[in-house]
């Protein structure tokens, strides 16, 4: 009996075992479940994640395809808002321009307070109109970089601050370097902008665009010449200076309208570089996709005599190093890729945004259909070797400091004549009221006077200007020439003048006739280099300009105090405007030799064809 319960214990006990061990076995094959499904559930999460994330490359792909078939570019509106930024520019000329124009009204106040030379007097508004004109490359290159806006906010803030607190200075050199040197920069930094955003703003309307803006400076002069002698004598010195300082912090608000433009898409119209770039491109493309298939990296293109059309040039295969060196035949250096949002803002791309003229009468605008594509070929954003957050401040002020352009025998003259007869076009704003009050007897109310009416003839020049220059038969450098010979001679001899009658008739036709030399000179960069090399030679232009700004009055004001007179002081103003001239007589004298040898070329190319012709037969 005992022997047989015995197996039946043994079995149950058994299978006791096996209920366990399943039991075990099923508690791990759930965790295996479990863990299978958790781990399910995250492929399942990153299978989505990598679906979301190709859609997203796909799209971008896409939108990068799409853009490259694209430029994005601002139409300059030619009027609308325009005429609100306008008019914000036409007052910041009238204040900044004004404002230093009329120093010759205030420099007897400061010299008797600080007990100084004139030289040493003169040397506070020379370094003020010289760095004025020396920041232009740097202002430029910030309203690419900030806009217009905030360079121009920054600037009247610097200006007004430091001209404000100059009046605190101790001594005369503290005044160099607060009123001269700091307030010079920030003036240049409001007045650039002024002028950058009339050719942003307007194409077909420009030329009267420009002579409204341009024309502030006259009526800055007109106005402030008996402003400044009205608070110097009601409020002091210091008071005065600090009141003039409030109203150049008021260029900030007008700076406030600067707003950027809105840029559009406009489909790409490839150049003839771009054309067989292009093709190359959708050639080449397939061939590299081929595994193991073997293409040349770099391709060199042997000219075609039919180069507007599309079809693929014969081509022989170069060295990676040598690739697209292509520039100096004339080859547009744009890069192939289109313009993004971000550089069409920017103001300084555009080739044409400091050109005062009429640009409908430009080679770039009479070769295209309409403005947009206009727009679009001459806005130029530079291939970066290397991505940089700081490229669109360097592209510009590289740009506008390009001395290779003194290679050019014109271009040579041109900043030549600027740095001369800028060394005397300040003399006659800076002298002509102390001069009158000290040597002709004449009350310094009506001495001011004389800067006004400086500013009536100043202000017609340069609104005609821009008419002027468009004169059939007449050329811009012509109406320069003859500016600056009549406004040479009239102060050659101003100091033979008795009355102040002789010295207003003086005043009004000086500053007509000088006024044509200020405002035609950038179209006559133009003429002479190109609209594509522009930029850079106006900025060269005035950087001569400020280089002889901050040397002439000093020397002068050093002159008068070793002679005590100012007659060689107007004497030397009328030389320097006189040698101008003639040296861009020089540059007429140049284009016309120029034209007779492109003729006598054309003629003799002409004879070789017609005798090749003829030995054929």
């Amino acid at each position: 009996m005992t022997n047989e319960i015995r197996p039946s214990v043994q079995s149950e006990e058994k299978e006791e075992k096996e209920l366990s061990e399943l039991k075990v076995n099923k508690e791990k094959n759930e965790k295996k479940i479990g863990i299978l499904k958790d781990n399910q559930e995250k492929d399942e999460k990153k299978i989505t994640t990598l679906k979301d994330d190709q859609e997203k490359v796909e799209n971008k792909l896409s939108k990068l395809d799409d853009d490259d078939e694209y430029d994005y570019i601002t139409i300059p509106p030619d009027g609308g808002f325009g005429w609100v930024v306008l008019v914000a520019c036409f007052i910041i000329n009238v204040i900044v321009d004004g404002f230093l124009n009329a120093f010759g009204v205030m420099s007897s106040d400061i010299r008797t307070h600080f007990k100084c030379s004139e030289f040493e007097v003169t040397l506070v508004i020379s370094l003020a109109c010289g760095f004025y004109m020396l920041s232009a490359p740097v202002a430029s290159a910030l309203c690419n970089k900030w806009g217009c806006h905030r360079t121009g906010i920054i600037g009247s803030v610097m200006a007004a601050l430091s001209i404000g607190l100059s009046t605190y200075s101790p001594n005369i050199a503290i005044m160099w370097l607060l009123f001269g040197v700091i307030g010079g920069i920030g003036l240049g930094f409001v007045y650039l902008p002024s002028i950058v955003m009339v050719g942003y703003y307007f194409e077909e309307k420009r030329v009267i665009a420009t002579g409204i803006v341009t024309a502030g400076t006259g009526v800055g002069t007109i106005i402030y010449g008996p402003l400044s002698h009205f608070l110097f004598n009601t409020f002091g010195w210091k008071y005065a200076l600090i009141m003039l300082s409030a109203i150049i912090l008021c260029c900030a608000i007008c700076c406030i309208f600067m707003r950027p433009l809105e840029p559009i898409r406009k489909r790409r119209v490839l150049g003839v570089s771009e054309k067989i770039d292009d093709t190359i491109h959708k050639v080449m493309t397939p061939a590299s996709s081929i595994k193991g298939a073997k293409v040349a990296p770099t391709i060199v293109i042997i000219p075609s005599q039919q180069d507007e059309e599309l079809s693929l040039p014969d081509v022989a295969f170069e060295d990676e190093n040598k690739i697209r060196c292509r520039t100096e035949s004339g080859v547009s250096t744009k890069s192939r890729h289109s313009i993004r949002a971000e550089d069409a803002v920017r103001p300084l791309y555009k080739e044409d945004v400091l050109y005062p003229g009429d640009t409908r009468e430009l080679p770039e605008f009479q070769s295209q259909p309409d403005i947009p594509t206009y727009v679009q070929q001459t806005t130029k954003v530079p291939e970066a070797v290397k991505e940089s957050k700081m490229k669109a401040f360097w592209d510009i002020f590289l740009a506008m400091t390009n001395f290779h352009l003194l290679r050019d025998k014109k271009m040579i003259i041109i900043c030549v004549a600027n740095f001369i007869s800028m060394a005397g076009y300040y003399i006659p704003f800076v002298f002509i009221v102390p001069y009158v009050k000290s040597e002709k007897g004449i009350e310094p109310k009506d001495a001011a006077k004389l800067i006004s009416l400086i500013g009536v003839t100043n202000t017609i020049s340069r609104f005609i200007s821009g008419w002027v220059a468009k004169i059939p038969h007449l050329s811009p450098l012509l109406i320069n020439n003859i500016g600056l010979l009549v406004g040479g001679t009239l102060t050659l001899f101003a100091p033979l003048c008795q009355t102040y009658f002789q010295y207003g008739a003086y005043s009004l036709l000086w500053g007509g006739f000088v006024a044509f030399h200020i405002s035609l000179s950038p179209i006559i960069v133009c003429q002479i280099v190109g609209l594509e090399r522009y930029s850079s030679a106006l900025g060269l232009s005035l950087m001569f300009r400020g280089v002889s700004t901050l040397l002439s009055p000093p020397v002068m004001g050093a002159i008068r105090d070793i002679t005590k007179s100012y007659y060689l002081v107007f004497a030397f103003s009328g030389l320097t405007f006189i040698i101008s001239s003639l040296m861009h007589f020089a540059l007429i004298w140049m284009n016309r030799s120029n034209k007779v040898e492109a003729a006598d070329e054309k003629n003799k190319s002409k004879e070789s064809q017609e005798k090749s012709v003829a030995s054929d037969v």
